[in-house]
């Protein structure tokens, strides 16, 4: 399209261009979107079609659903909320070094507000199931003029994009947008400056709109529940972003972006992130690739359960009057069937004929579908179910396994990674955008020692401040536009096994340091998962910073250095006491006379001696243990043996008795 058709008169896109841009989208993944709805459906446990389970009603058989896509989704969930991630900030610059803790504290403060943790749950989910998921980050003017920042977490079915975008962060994206329908009330106090264009759009939808055979893409509007669909788009053009929101009728609300990065160039609020995408440029999730084998359990599970349930009848021609009652009867649990008298024996003029080796062979496939559907995505091995070995195997064996079968969950946690960066880089852009008049914000949510940090704050002020108002102040920042740092975020632990032996071997090693050259201070760094560690050790080192400058502090301490070293001296000297006594016993004149000295030969000859022998008495052992397990294995073949002769020496005498008797007769 021409630009002149894609523009107005003031060099701005028409509102028809934006319409088409929007339902390009939509329509180039139309297929995409029926797809993740099929694979929420089958997280939802709706597995089975229409036409499937009126065939199993009809055949009087339940449906049968091994769920198994779900327990994977809920593990992966479950995993991302024993992993969740802090944001740091790291300082660029030697002379904002003491602000960046000031601004880690502010993008927690930040997510703790907006429920970040919660919002990224669900984003996740999104990921694993329809594959596609995002945020925004934007402004809103709260209590007193005071501007907070607002993370709005965007639904994966509310979200479009660049159908040319490849990239699974959409970083390549032309544009970016979200759809959300409103009532026509709402959405005329929202833009009361553009009433005519809601009005038209509803004007122009008809009633049954909704209800035919349009796309939802081409609805705009449902004239009958008064609902109006509106449209947010950030095109990119020549660097600059743009955002515009319209509705069929015409644009409601259109500029240039409001946001800055921290180099002043412009941005987008949105931020999107699929798990894969494929070379149609489809965004899809964990889910998709799970879904034949679900089929495969699901179906190979109903079919042996029906060729168990049924059976073929063979019969003689004439063995029943009505064939159809017959199949009928022989159908049901308590079927009466009458066969008539044909001269033959009944078994061979009616019987059934089950064909189980059909049932054997559908387990069998269902078998083979349950061990592949486990090896896909989080394997039994990764979730815990088992471990490689024994059935009993250790604790550290099993966190080994489990780290081993999460390898192949990499890619996913890396994109879960990149959108945690990218919304934490956002919040930064607009707290160093916008927070630009004094706030205080608290850090600490102990009741007995709250915390606040300052920004904005002229550092004057706070040294005018009492000693009680300074100790409850754990930083300020003089001007937050000016702050220079990177934001990262803190890795969760790859892996807890190595952490695990990692800490256990510094603790062994700490039980032989007798000079204390390992400090506690680095076994508490290395200790796993152990909560709030950060505290401790900044308790750690405010208690020995206070000792150093401390006189009183230090004066015990050296008291106490000085108890030490008197103990340690009176320990040596009742060392060197006791050793010269022993020398004094051990001299010459005081001794016995010494027996000669065996030649070094006979020594070596005698210890080889005492080697056999204590070899022979270990290959004794050995051979008196295997006669006492043999005796042991078979002391009841000898009984059983012994009762068998028993018997047949009572049986051959009873014999000889009888053989007398008769004689005697």
């Amino acid at each position: 399209m021409a630009e002149a058709e894609t523009t107005g008169d003031d060099g701005l896109i028409t509102v028809e261009r934006l319409i088409e841009m929007f339902e390009s989208s939509e329509e180039s993944t139309d297929e995409a979107r029926r797809l993740a709805e099929r694979d929420r459906d089958y997280h939802d446990n709706k597995q089975l079609s229409p036409e499937e389970l009126t065939e199993l009603k009809k055949r009087g058989q339940p449906p049968y659903i091994d769920n198994r896509i779900k327990s994977k989704v809920d593990y992966l969930v479950g995993l991302e909320k024993q992993q969740r991630v802090n944001p740091r900030a790291w300082p660029r610059t030697p002379m904002h070094e003491d602000d960046a803790d000031s601004v880690s504290e502010s993008l927690n403060y930040v997510a703790d507000r907006e429920n970040f943790d919660y919002k990224r749950s669900q984003i996740w989910k999104n990921l694993l199931v329809e594959g596609a998921g995002g945020f925004a980050i934007s402004i809103e003017q709260g209590y007193r003029d005071e501007i907070n920042v607002v993370l709005r977490r965007i639904p994966w079915d509310r979200m479009f994009w660049d159908p040319a975008s490849s990239e699974p962060d959409f970083s390549d994206a032309g544009y970016l947008g979200t759809v959300q329908w409103m009532d026509y009330d709402d959405a005329a106090a929202l833009y009361p400056d553009a009433v005519d264009k809601l009005t038209s759009t509803i004007d122009t939808a008809q009633v049954a709109d909704t209800y035919d055979d349009k796309p939802k893409y081409s609805v705009w509007a449902d004239k009958k529940r008064r609902r109006v669909r509106i449209v947010q788009i950030w095109l990119k053009r020549n660097e600059q972003w743009y955002f515009a929101e319209f509705t069929k009728g015409g644009i409601l609300k259109a500029g240039p972006s409001p946001y800055v990065n921290d180099q002043g160039e412009s941005d987008c609020e949105l931020r999107f992130q699929s798990a894969y995408a494929d070379r149609d440029n489809n965004r899809y999730g964990l889910v998709r690739e799970l879904i034949l084998l679900q089929d495969a359990i699901n179906k190979r599970n109903s079919k042996a359960l029906h060729l168990l349930n049924t059976a073929q009848v063979v019969s003689r021609k004439g063995a029943v009057d009505d064939k159809e009652k017959g199949r009928r009867e022989a159908a049901r649990p308590d079927g009466w069937i009458e066969i008539n008298d044909i001269g033959d024996d009944i078994n061979k003029a009616f019987q059934f004929n089950t064909r189980s080796d059909l049932a054997q062979g559908q387990f069998l496939l269902l078998q083979e579908a349950k061990n592949s559907i486990d090896l896909k995505g989080p394997n039994a091995t990764a979730m815990g179910d088992k471990a490689q070995g024994s059935a009993a195997a250790s604790g550290k064996a099993i966190l080994a396994s489990q780290q081993g079968g999460m390898i192949a969950l990499g890619d996913l946690l890396d994109n879960l990674r990149r959108l945690d960066i990218e919304v934490f880089r956002a919040i930064w852009y607009r707290i160093r955008q916008f927070w630009t008049a004094e706030k205080w914000v608290r850090v600490t949510d102990d009741e007995n020692n709250v915390r606040w940090v300052g920004f904005n704050v002229d550092p004057s002020r706070v040294m005018m401040a009492s000693p009680e108002q300074q100790q409850m102040i754990a930083g300020v920042v003089k001007n937050v536009a000016e702050l220079d740092c990177d934001i990262i975020i803190s890795d969760a632990p790859d892996s807890v096994a190595p952490s695990i032996e990692q800490f256990e071997a510094l603790v062994q090693l700490k039980q032989l340091d007798t000079e204390n050259e390992i400090p506690f201070e680095l076994i508490l760094k290395a200790a796993p998962n152990l909560r709030d560690k950060s505290d401790y050790l900044k308790m750690i080192r405010e208690r020995r910073e206070a000792a150093q400058n401390n006189p009183q502090a230090q004066a015990m301490q050296q008291l106490q250095f000085a108890g030490a070293k008197a103990e340690v001296d009176e320990i040596n000297s009742k060392v060197a006491l006791n050793m010269a006594k022993a020398q004094e016993a051990g001299r010459p004149e005081m001794q016995s006379p010494q027996a000669p000295e065996v030649p070094i030969e006979l020594q070596s000859m005698k210890t080889m001696a005492e080697i056999d022998k204590i070899e022979a008495d270990t290959q004794k052992s050995y051979a008196d243990a295997f006669k006492t397990e043999q005796e042991g294995r078979l002391a009841p073949m000898k009984a059983r043996q012994e009762a068998i002769d028993r018997q047949a020496d009572r049986q051959s005498r009873e014999q000889q008795f009888r053989q007398k008797a008769s004689q005697a007769a």
